[in-house]
């Protein structure tokens, strides 16, 4: 009879032991997977900057060629940086180039002591007495605005043919995306 009594009080011990072993195992993969994504998070919050960095630093270099393209650089002049007006206008009514250039919103502004939303938005009725033109945008929620300045150029006509000039700033956006996991 003694026997069989601690026989069965082994087999609870024995049990005790092995639920003992499971909850130290469990308690330790939780341990490690906690550890696991408190790194996993560090390293792409990293990840997630140097991607908008990287965004940002094209958008740069890509706006401060854009004067010097063939859809906006000054026709019949050899002149850098020099954004002829003219073409401009033409691009602003062609939905084309919304998928062009590699940016969420486009715009040329003349260089003025107004403020941004003070500024007259270029329009044909108003077109050259205007100091805004909005070549497109694609209202992401967030962008971060990059700019270049030119010299903006259109041919006016006052008893003679002349390119009168102003300066202007290319402003160029850059669609801020949030990745992934932990936003």
């Amino acid at each position: 009879m003694k026997l069989k009594i601690n026989k069965v009080k082994q087999k609870k011990k024995s049990q005790m032991r092995i639920q003992e072993m499971a909850f130290m195992l469990i308690a330790v993969f939780l341990f490690f997977g906690l550890v696991g994504l408190f790194s996993i998070s560090i390293i792409y919050s990293g990840i997630q900057k140097q991607a908008r960095i990287i965004a940002q630093e094209q958008t740069l270099s890509a706006i401060t060629n854009l004067a010097d393209s063939p859809e906006f650089s000054c026709a019949g002049y050899s002149k850098t940086n020099c954004v002829d007006f003219d073409k401009s206008m033409g691009i602003l009514e062609n939905n084309y180039y919304k998928d062009f250039f590699p940016f969420s919103s486009l715009e040329i502004q003349k260089i003025t002591d107004k403020n941004k939303n003070d500024m007259i938005i270029c329009t044909k009725t108003n077109y050259p007495d205007c100091e805004r033109l909005i070549l497109y945008d694609k209202k992401p929620k967030s962008e971060a605005k990059i700019t270049s300045f030119v010299a903006l150029c259109n041919v006016e006509n006052e008893n003679m043919m002349y390119q009168k000039c102003e300066i202007a700033k290319f402003v160029a956006g850059t669609e801020l995306v949030e990745l992934g996991l932990f936003k």
